[in-house]
């Protein structure tokens, strides 16, 4: 009787859940019907578009209009982050729109080492002078700009600096914390084993400092990096690259009129008076002053249609632009570009697919690449007839073995079938490298840091800080290596040399990989693996890509492969960002999680106010995220928690030594 009425509670427990999802889901339906289908914000006629740059670039797909209030409660998390190819098809459209008379740049770059890094700035940069070559105006307004937001802004046909700004361009550095005598202290105990000897990814657990290998391999990625960026600089602005060096080395900071004698800004000018130019531009009335306006983002002209105001987004810009001025946000604007560049009824697709954050087990999170995950993806596309080539867009530093060779397997099996092409963004190193080799064709940015073929394994043991509060650990095993992967105690030297062995093997199979897919001797491979790190001229030059290009050029050598011409088929961006009605279906059903499952399960219980929200998405979210200090406390915690990514059932990884960060 009790099995019988605990049926019964279960049964009406489920009609319950089913119940109510039925009734959220027609509730969203009529509410996207009553708004009418909403296709974002109306551009209004002599438009400015504003690109706030305090907002990440991520390899990620292009953002889509919201259809419902539902679909924006399920929105995916990270909203602050803009798809980086969303953002480029935006500025290429904006080219080409007769309503938008300009654009305006303001803000300042920040980057995780993934979102924004210098390899997809480029790409982005690009995108900028598109619109600079159909003679149309861009604005860019700089506060206290960095070399990094210099690099992106330098592209604007119009720099204007602060009056109280303070330019800095002294050249790149990079930081490596360590942790060797912060674990000493403490009594923890770190044993590693490596294969490379520029595999640098245990220094931060073994040494105080670099060794000589990691400096040399950092030093020339700088190197290359700092090259690509006054190039790009002297073409914008007609400086000689040995003139912005010169500076560089003597100046470094530069007080506005300093910046203005040296021809690196136009002028030097409070913001309303570049507001003034905008609205001249427009055709509008002079803008009243900055600091007494508080307009939302997105105003229309006085004669535009204001009702889409729903669907604005709240950027800290909102207060300097008054609503007198024309303007539509890069981030709106961006929505409605891409759902026109793209044909959802196509039969003929290229499925675009990113790889963007650490190499994980299991389905990972929005910040990581799972490999169960990402491998399903890749199967699916496998077994479906419209999709005709794919596309890795690959930003990642790498992470576990196991996972790294679940989603290579997938693209080798896709890749006989159907063409794969990979796209490299700021990073493709060891995992991310690893997974780039099933591909026909890797494209690479001059300054993407790529290779680091190489392998290692960390063992930390809790003996010493245990022995020291008075906890201690007996065990007892069956056998001599039972216990070979406990925290408890070291490994003893047989211990380690069974480790090493195993860790040969995967580098092995890794330099074979790579000889194989580049067609190079075993020899030739060996000699740049040893885990180094190389920028993506240099691996040009040494085959470990074929050609330098973005994501538009790997996309269109794809369409190539496939026997695709023109624009005669649609991108399918995946992971597909779902809206509400996939999201409950894929509760309902007794089916694998999609990408990135948990995160999905989460939103919809928010919504449905079946659980709390989280206060803090992440750790690093509750950073601030301006500043020296700053950027100190991000990179100690972004470090820190990588090591909780490190979960190879074997313990073996294909990781990059450390997340560069850069000004």
């Amino acid at each position: 009787m009790k099995q019988f009425f605990t049926n019964v509670a279960a049964n009406l427990v489920t009609v319950a859940l089913l119940v109510l999802v039925g009734v959220v889901l027609i509730v969203g339906v009529v509410a996207s019907a009553v708004s009418g289908g909403d296709t974002g914000p109306t551009v209004p006629e002599n438009s400015i578009l504003i690109v706030d740059l305090d907002q990440p670039l991520a390899d990620r797909p292009a953002e889509r209009t919201p259809r419902s209030a539902l679909d924006r409660a399920l929105a995916e998390p990270g909203g602050s982050r803009l798809s980086l190819r969303g953002a480029v098809v935006a500025l290429e459209e904006a080219a080409k729109d007769d309503r938008i008379r300009g654009v305006l740049l303001r803000g300042s770059v920040f980057s995780d080492g993934l979102s924004s890094g210098y390899a997809g700035l480029a790409e982005f940069r690009e995108a900028i002078r598109a619109v600079v070559t159909a003679g149309k105006p861009v604005h860019a307004y700089l506060v206290d700009p960095t070399v990094r937001d210099y690099y992106v802004m330098s592209a604007a046909t119009s720099l204007t600096l602060d009056p109280f700004g303070t330019f800095s361009f002294g050249g790149l550095s990079a930081s490596q914390v360590h942790f060797s005598g912060f674990l000493e202290k403490y009594g923890i105990g770190v044993q590693v084993s490596r294969v490379g000897k520029f595999k640098a990814a245990i220094e931060p657990f073994t040494r105080p400092d670099m060794s000589p290998e990691n400096r040399a391999q950092t030093q020339r990625y700088l190197q290359a990096t700092w090259s690509s960026i006054k190039a790009a600089i002297a073409e914008s602005r007609n400086v000689d690259t040995l003139r912005l060096q010169q500076l560089a080395d003597s100046v470094a900071l530069f007080l506005p009129a300093d910046a203005e004698r040296f021809g690196l800004v136009d002028r030097v000018a409070h913001f309303d008076v570049l507001l003034d130019d905008l609205k001249a531009l427009t055709g509008s009335a002079k803008v009243i002053a900055a600091s007494d306006s508080s307009a939302p983002i997105v105003a229309e002209a006085e004669s535009a249609d204001t009702s889409e105001s729903d669907t604005r987004e709240a950027s800290p810009l909102s207060a300097l632009l008054p609503p007198s001025l024309p303007q539509v946000m890069l981030r709106d604007y961006a929505r409605v570009a891409v759902a026109r560049a793209e044909d959802i009824t196509s039969r003929r697709r290229i499925a675009v697919v990113y790889a963007q954050g650490s190499i994980v087990n299991g389905e990972g999170t929005v910040d990581e690449v799972g490999g169960r995950a990402l491998a399903r993806e890749l199967r699916q596309l496998r077994d479906n007839e419209s999709v005709k080539a794919v596309v890795l867009r690959i930003n990642s530093p790498g992470g576990s073995v196991v996972a790294s060779e679940e989603i290579q397997r997938e693209l080798v099996l896709l890749n006989r079938t159907k063409p794969v092409v990979a796209s490299m963004g700021t990073l493709a190193a060891s995992g991310g490298y690893w997974i780039a080799t099933a591909a026909r064709r890797i494209y690479a940015q001059p300054n993407t840091l790529t290779g680091s073929i190489g392998v290692f394994a960390v063992f930390p043991n809790l003996q010493g800080i245990a022995n020291k509060n008075g906890i201690t650990v007996d065990t007892v095993t069956t056998g001599r290596y039972a216990d070979v992967f406990s925290i408890a105690r070291p490994r003893t030297d047989a211990e380690l040399a069974l480790v090493q062995r195993s860790i040969d093997a995967v580098y092995e199979a890794f330099l074979e990989r790579v000889a194989r897919a580049r067609r190079l001797p075993m020899d030739s491979v060996r000699n740049i693996a040893e885990g180094r790190v190389w920028a993506g001229e240099d691996a040009l030059a040494l085959g470990l890509v074929d050609e330098l290009g973005d994501l538009d050029d790997a996309i269109t050598h794809a369409a190539s492969l496939a026997g695709l011409e023109g624009d005669d088929f649609a991108l399918l961006e995946l992971p597909k960002v779902k809206d509400a009605s996939e999201i409950f279906t894929e509760l309902l059903e007794d089916a694998p999680p999609p990408v990135a499952g948990e995160a999905a399960w989460r939103r919809a219980a928010v919504a449905l106010g079946l659980i709390a929200p989280s206060p803090v998405s992440s750790p690093l979210s509750a950073l601030p995220t301006r500043g020296p200090v700053a950027q100190a406390a991000r990179g100690l915690a972004r470090e820190l928690s990588a090591l909780l990514r490190l979960d190879d059932p074997r313990g073996v990884y294909a990781r990059l030594p450390y997340t560069l960060q850069m000004p």
